[in-house]
């Protein structure tokens, strides 16, 4: 019979090959976007800054010492399909760190490392054999039958937990978010992720909504103060509790507080540009963009980089577009 890491390699190369097809099907040769997060809602200059004040053992990797990275955050709606942000959904923010030296765990880039995150704690369907049931069924057949396979199987709390997850928020700038899958801290500690948002503005909900709203209260926000967000990890304290494996699980933050390491700056910009969006379509994000201080850890982790480095190379290939690496571009 086969193993599980052999059902886990099929279910990636299944999924490599579906949510391909659906890019063909989606999107005209030229204008290939995303299969995950396609809307994207701002791309954004920003400043990671390092905490000066971290405990000896949390120095590894890019907190190793205190500096300030450039980046560029992506900020985005979750749903595969390109829709109005009136519709609920989770968001999605993508940082990417530049200038950052050291051995990185994959080889596609280089002095890069990114965070990807998403407003929920955790990823509802957080084992690989759930994300390909999720992918087969609602590529192949229907939303409906997924539904109901998950209601049959038991798992009709994952489906409340992902309809709890979808909101209309007042703006990407305004909430927390997290990892929701683990990653590799050193050679002595495993960590999850978050951001929090600290900026004196927050938005409020427009009367009624509209399709853009949430880019709106981006620039809106930014036309006038800056962003800015903690940066936070939180250390797997109990491998049972805090389990690897299986990211629907909430690491409880009773049992592990977060612990803030660094300052996310976004200033006071305009992004609303046809440059800007091309250099958006431009970047690839991956949790495999990163020094190997920090790999990814889990199936969720290791389905995300095979599938995410396949469907960049795909769409940057059909499409006639280089992979776009952030240095040289300060002056964007």
């Amino acid at each position: 019979m086969p193993n599980q890491q052999s059902d886990e390699a099929h279910y990636i190369k299944q999924m490599q090959q579906m949510l391909q097809e659906k890019m063909k099907k989606t999107y005209p040769s030229g204008q290939t976007k995303r299969d995950a997060h396609p809307k994207h809602l701002a791309l954004l200059k920003a400043s990671f800054v390092i905490a000066d004040q971290i405990p000896d053992k949390l120095r590894v990797g890019i907190l190793r010492e205190q500096k300030t990275y450039p980046a560029w955050v992506r900020i985005s709606n979750s749903s595969g399909q390109i829709q109005s942000d009136t519709k609920k959904d989770f968001r999605g923010i993508a940082i990417k760190l530049y200038d950052v030296e050291g051995e990185k765990y994959i080889d596609d880039e280089h002095h890069t490392q990114d965070f990807v995150l998403l407003s929920h704690p955790t990823m509802p369907l957080g084992t690989v054999k759930l994300f390909h049931d999720a992918v087969y069924y609602t590529t192949k057949w229907s939303p409906f039958l997924f539904l109901a396979k998950m209601l049959l199987t038991g798992h009709a709390r994952k489906l409340k937990e992902l309809k709890k997850g979808k909101k209309n928020h007042t703006s990407p700038l305004d909430i927390r978010y997290w990892s929701t899958t683990p990653y590799q801290f050193g050679t002595d500690h495993v960590v999850k992720y978050a951001i929090v948002p600290t900026s004196t503005y927050t938005s409020k909900l427009p009367h009624p909504l509209t399709d853009r709203y949430l880019t709106d209260n981006i620039a809106k926000h930014l036309s006038e103060h800056e962003a800015t967000f903690d940066f936070m990890i939180q250390l797997q304290k109990d491998p049972i509790q805090m389990p690897i494996e299986d990211a629907s699980v909430k690491w409880d933050e009773k049992d592990s507080p977060f612990i803030k390491v660094a300052t996310l700056i976004i200033p006071k910009q305009s992004f609303q540009t046809e440059k800007r969006n091309q250099l958006a379509e431009s970047f690839s994000f991956s949790p495999g963009h990163c020094l190997k201080e920090h790999q990814p850890l889990g199936g969720i982790n290791r389905a995300r980089v095979e599938i995410y480095q396949s469907l960049a190379h795909f769409r940057h290939q059909r499409d006639h577009r280089a992979l776009t690496e952030p240095h040289d571009l300060e002056s964007e």
